[in-house]
C-alpha cells in the first residue's frame, strides 16, 4: 500500500523495536512502575482528528474560493488520494507516539541497568577545557529566567517539529521522519552506555539557585527517580543531551527549507542553555549533535537505497543560500518546494 514510501517500513521497525527493548528492560529488571499509554494514544487521536478536518476545510475554502462550481463532486474526486495521505499522517503521528513513550520509559529505567558513573569523567573533560556551567549562570544571572523559558520552548522543535515534517509530501519526509527516530533511538543507547545524570543532580550546580523553569522539572524528575517511577518525560540522563540532538535535527529541517544560519543559531542557543542551567556537561552536547548527523546520515541512506533521495547532504543543505533558496521557490524550480509542501 505504501511501497512509494520507503520510510513507512523502517519507521514501523523503529517504533517497535523501542518498545520491545523498553519492555525487555522491564522484564529482565523487575522494574516496578510502567507508564500508561492512554495519555499518548489520546494525544494522537485528537492530533489526527485536528489535521484531518483542517485539511477538509482548508480544501472547501480553496474551492469556494476558486468558485468552483460542483464542490462536492471534486471532494468526492479528491477523497481517495486524500484519504491515503490522512493515513499516512496517522501512521506517522502514531510510530512517532511509540518511540517517544518506549524512549521515555527507557529513559526511567537507565540505573535499574546501568548506574551513574560517568558523571565525574564527564566533569573531568568540562575542567580540561575550562567550561564551568555554574560560573556562565552567575555570570549571567539577570538572564537566567529568560535562558530558561527558552530553553523549556524547547518542545516546540520537538513535538511541533515533527508533527510538521509528517505532514510534508516528497522524500524530504522520509528522512526527517526516521533521522528524526534514529535520533531518539541512538541517543538512548547511548544514554544506556554512558550512563550519567548531569551536574544539576550531582550537586556540582546549585539548584536554589537556578529559575523556576529549571527547578520545577528538576524536582519533577528527582521525585520521579526516587520512586521508581515511570511518569512520562519523567527519566534523568546528561549524555547525549537529546535537547541539543534534537535541535541539530531541527537545524537540518530549517536548513531543507532555506533557513541555514537560523538552525545552527537554535543549536547553538539550546546548546549554551544546556550547560548554564546546569542540565548537561559541555560533552553532552557535542555527543547529541553526533547523534543527529549520524541518525540523519542513516535515514538518507535509507531513503537514497530506494531511489527516491531528493534532499541536499548536510554540507550542501548549509551552503545554500536561503535568498537564492526563496527566489528558486518562487520560480518553482526548487523540488524541495513540492517535497515539504
Amino acid at each position: 500500500m505504501f511501497d512509494d514510501e520507503p520510510w513507512v517500513r523502517p519507521a514501523v521497525v523503529i517504533a517497535l523495536a523501542t518498545l520491545a527493548a523498553a519492555g525487555g528492560v522491564r522484564l529482565i529488571t523487575g522494574y516496578p512502575a510502567a507508564p500508561s499509554g492512554m495519555t499518548s494514544l489520546v494525544v494522537a487521536s485528537l492530533i489526527v482528528a485536528l489535521t484531518a478536518t483542517a485539511r477538509l476545510l482548508t480544501a472547501i475554502f480553496r474551492m469556494w474560493r476558486a468558485g468552483v462550481a460542483h464542490p462536492i463532486a471534486q471532494l468526492r474526486s479528491a477523497a481517495p488520494a486524500a484519504l491515503r495521505e490522512q493515513w499516512l499522517i496517522l501512521l506517522g503521528v502514531t510510530v512517532v507516539a511509540v518511540l517517544l513513550f518506549s524512549t521515555s520509559f527507557l529513559k526511567s529505567m537507565i540505573t535499574a541497568v546501568v548506574p551513574f558513573w560517568a558523571d565525574d569523567t564527564l566533569a573531568k573533560v568540562d575542567a580540561a577545557i575550562g567550561l564551568n556551567g555554574q560560573f556562565l549562570a552567575n555570570a549571567i544571572r539577570p538572564w537566567l529566567p529568560a535562558v530558561g523559558l527558552f530553553y523549556g520552548l524547547w518542545h516546540i522543535s520537538n513535538l511541533g517539529g515533527i508533527l510538521w515534517v509528517i505532514h510534508w509530501r516528497g522524500p524530504a519526509r522520509g528522512r526527517f521522519i526516521l533521522s528524526f527516530m534514529l535520533t531518539w533511538a541512538i541517543g538512548m543507547f547511548a544514554a544506556y552506555l554512558v550512563s550519567s545524570a548531569g551536574p544539576l543532580f550531582i550537586g556540582s550546580y546549585d539548584l536554589a539557585a537556578a529559575p523556576d523553569s529549571v527547578q520545577v522539572p528538576a524536582r519533577f524528575l528527582w521525585a520521579n527517580y526516587q520512586a521508581k517511577g515511570a511518569l512520562l518525560g519523567g527519566g534523568i540522563s546528561a549524555f547525549p543531551s537529546l535537547h541539543v540532538g534534537i535541535a541539530t535535527w531541527f537545524a537540518l529541517v530549517l536548513a531543507h527549507r532555506g533557513w541555514p544560519k537560523l538552525g545552527l543559531a537554535y543549536v547553538a542557543a539550546i546548546y549554551f542553555g544546556s550547560v548554564v542551567l546546569g542540565w548537561h556537561y559541555g560533552a553532552d552536547g557535542a555527543g547529541g549533535i553526533i547523534v543527529a548527523l549520524a541518525a540523519d546520515w542513516l535515514s538518507r541512506k535509507c531513503v537514497r537505497r530506494n531511489g527516491q533521495d531528493a534532499t541536499p547532504s548536510v554540507i550542501a543543505a548549509f551552503q545554500q543560500s536561503p535568498k537564492k533558496e526563496r527566489s528558486d521557490r518562487r520560480l518553482g524550480g526548487d523540488h524541495r518546494a513540492a517535497d515539504a509542501s
